[in-house]
Formats: structure tokens, sequence, C-alpha cells
């Protein structure tokens, strides 16, 4: 009689389970009797792993015809009491076992997500250093982390946000090193996240940041675990989101976001010149242009002796636009072309900047030189989001000194200046070390510095 009821107590809690869940070719169910045990294995066919299934089934049934207690095997177990938490792990690849001599739903790690082969980031390459980066799977993207910091204190929290996703998010940090500060900012923030969806790292920043009309990154992302290595030995925290290969880096700041990893691969002096290079590349990258453009408008020479001779302002506005629109649907062409067409884009180059469009009168030498270089300045620029908000401000900025010459150049850059000082991190002014100035820091951004984590909270 207590047999009978154990075995009805267990059909109704997977009935309860099976109301829960849709009807899907995935949704495996599976009737186990074992010495006269009566189990139910539910998984999801599409995430869970065959093998460690295979296995689990092996060790129920070598430890019950061994009149041992049942042993789960293979892989970790959590006990749980919640049916809708137990849906939840199975949905995220778990096998859920319910035994008729148990009213607790038993989670067994059985996840073996779809995922892509370990390689380099395309937009943060390097000569040298690890060619490795992170893939849409939260759980590898740990693993390289935790590859390169076998510190006991690293800590890695894992939270699941969204109503219908379930999204994993976890962020990373080492305890004593990171800023407390900007710990509990974040843990506060993600205690207040709002019941919206997470898709994409960018969706996270936007629920815990607010959408603005900056178009300065607030924080940085990066697809390199080393680059994440070394930011967590300095104090920074680290925010990954499964489904994206990309990881959060908190705080920044605009300077922050000008580094690479050749800085840490090469030799100080090497590593201190091509610094220096790209940091005044980026700077062309934002003034010169409208600098130029300022100094045609005004008629005021310069030293490259470039001929001015009198311009019609719409003509020359709308050369120069022209031309930098043109780079840029180049730039996004090259990005979503399939590879097997992207040859093409080469002769459509030819065409569109070379010395047909030039002949046609679309745009000068002089126009296409500065565009060009502007342009190298761009893709100088280590992280893709400040490129593209840098190429904002200098549109807008060209646009004042097209209408407005060397007084509207510099309040544009003026106008700049005051929107990064605006610019709202956590924890750092956003062109901190520059303002507000700190000798120490500018000379490590400069001239580099050896990986050191902080004194003052190690211990």
């Amino acid at each position: 009689m207590q047999t009978k009821i154990m075995k009805e107590q267990l059909q109704a809690r997977l009935q309860q389970l099976t109301i829960e869940l849709s009807d899907s070719f995935d949704v495996v169910k599976r009737h186990l009797q074992i010495e006269g045990h009566d189990a139910i294995l539910l998984f999801l066919s599409s995430l869970s792993d065959s093998q460690l299934i295979s296995n689990l089934v092996e060790g129920l049934t070598i430890t019950a015809t061994n009149h041992v207690e049942l042993t789960f095997y293979p892989g970790s177990v959590e006990k749980v009491k919640d049916p809708k938490k137990a849906v939840i792990n199975m949905l995220s690849g778990q096998c859920l076992v319910l035994l008729d001599s148990s009213q607790y739903y038993f989670c067994i790690e059985t996840r073996h997500y779809p995922s892509r082969s370990n390689a380099e980031p395309s937009v943060e390459r390097s000569v040298r250093g690890a060619h490795d980066g992170f893939v849409e799977n939260v759980i590898l993207n740990v693993g390289l982390i935790r590859r390169r910091i076998r510190d006991p204190r690293l800590s890695v929290i894992m939270h699941k946000e969204g109503v219908k996703t379930r999204t994993d998010v976890a962020y990373v940090y080492i305890k004593h090193l990171v800023d407390p500060d900007v710990l509990n900012d974040f843990e506060t923030r993600m205690k207040q996240l709002s019941e919206t969806e997470i898709l994409s790292e960018r969706n996270l920043v936007e629920q815990l940041y607010g959408k603005t009309l900056n178009p300065y990154p607030h924080v940085r992302y990066t697809e390199r675990p080393d680059i994440c290595a070394i930011h967590l030995l300095q104090g920074y925290l680290v925010a990954l989101v499964d489904n994206a290969p990309t990881a959060v880096i908190l705080p920044t700041t605009f300077f922050e976001q000008t580094k690479q990893i050749e800085e840490y691969t090469q030799t100080t002096i090497v590593a201190s010149f091509t610094r220096i290079l790209r940091l005044i590349g980026i700077l062309f990258s934002l003034y010169l242009l409208p600098l130029w453009i300022a100094l045609v408008i005004d008629q005021n020479p310069t030293m490259l002796h470039l001929p001015m001779k009198n311009v019609h302002l719409f003509t020359f506005g709308f050369q120069i636009i022209l031309a930098d629109i043109v780079v840029e649907w180049i730039r996004q062409s090259l990005i979503h072309t399939p590879t097997i067409l992207s040859s093409i884009m080469s002769f459509i180059a030819v065409f569109v900047l070379g010395d047909m469009a030039i002949e046609l009168g679309a745009y000068t030498k002089e126009i296409l030189i500065m565009v060009a270089l502007c342009n190298i300045g761009n893709l100088l620029t280590p992280s893709y989001e400040l490129s593209l908000a840098n190429k904002v401000f200098r549109i807008f900025i060209g646009a004042l000194a097209l209408f407005f010459g060397q007084t509207g150049f510099c309040f544009g850059v003026f106008l700049h200046i005051v929107v990064l000082m605006s610019t709202k991190t956590i924890k750092f002014p956003y062109l901190y070390p520059l303002i507000p100035f700190s000798y120490k820091e500018c000379s490590r951004i400069l001239f580099g510095s050896p990986i050191r984590v902080n004194k003052a909270r190690k211990k």
C-alpha cells in the first residue's frame, strides 16, 4: 500500500513538471525501475551530454543491484525542493531525477552546450601573446580566466537573469584586490535589476546603468581572456554573459580603453614607442580633419603646403561628408559581407576611392588624404566602441568647423572635452589620469609598468 502511494506521488510530481513544459521533441522522459525503486529522468537531448546520461543510469543500476544506497554518478548534484527552480535547471541542460523515496528534485550536471571552437578574436588581434578568445559559453569563458589566475581567492558569482531567457550572468573578481566601492555598486545594481530579458552583454549594461545619448562606452568590452586576467589582478571586476563572447570590464576610463595586449608582450622601449604613436593616431582621428576644415575655410596655410583655393562652402562640405560616408560604408560592408564575396570589395573601393572618383569631381586628393588619415586613426583604436564614438564626434566637430571656421572648431573641441568630463563611470573620472592629473598613472599609461596587485588591498 505504501509503495503504491509513493508511485502515485511520483507520477503526480512528473505531471506537475509536464504541465510547466511545452510539447518539444527534445524533452526526454525516461522511467527506470531498479530493484523495486522507481526513478524518472527528465532532460533535454539538445543540451545534455548523452554519455553523461548513460553513465548516470549505469551508476543507478550498479548501486541498486548491489544493495547500496542509490548514488548519482558522475557530476555534481543539487537537491531542489522548488519545482519551478528544478524546471529552470533542466532547461539549462541539467538532468532531473525524481525518486519515489524522496520528495526532492535531484539536478545532475550533464550540460553540454553547442559551441564553436576557441579562436583569437578578429577585432583584437596580437602578434605576441595568447591567441585564444572567449566563446558563447560562459562556463568555458570562466575556465579561460581560471587557467590564467590560479588564486583560491578568485570569486565567480553566477546569477540567472530574465523572465523568459533565465540567462546565466557571472561576475568575477579577486577578494581583497577588487575595489569594494565598485563591487558593492555592481551587486546593488544586480539586485535591483528589473525583470527584463538579458540576451547580450550590451543588454546587461543598459539594464544596469541605463540608456544614454552619450556615445562613449561606460565600460570596457573585450573578447580576450588575457586582458580580463590583467584587469582582475589590478583590482577590476569582470562580468560575463552566457551566449555572448564578450566580457565587460569595469570601471573604465578613456585612456584605459586605448591600451592593447601588445604593451605587455614587447620590450619597454618598443611598447612605449607604439603606445605613444597609437595615442597620436587616436588624437588625429578626432581632430585632424576638423582642424583642416577650419584652416581651409579661414584660408589659413599649413606646414603641409596643401593648396587652399577659394572653396564653395556647400561643395567642400559635401565632398568631405561623401568621402567619410563612403569609407564608413566600405567598413560596414566588409564586416557583413560573406567571406567568399569579400574580395569584390577591393574592386569596389578602387572605383569609389580611386582616380576615377577624383576625376569625376566627387572629391579632391587633399580630402581623400585627410579622410584616410583619420580613418587609420580609428583603426588604431583598440576599443571598437571608443573608435565609433570618436568618429561621431569627429563628424560633429567637423560640421561646426565647416560653418564657423576656427571658432567652430575650438567650440567643438571644448564641447567634446566637456562631454568626456561629464561621462559617468563607477569610480574614476572618464579622463583620469589627465583630469584630475596623476603623474604616476600618466607615466604608467605612457611608459607602462609591470603587472602588480594593489598592495593596499592584497593583505
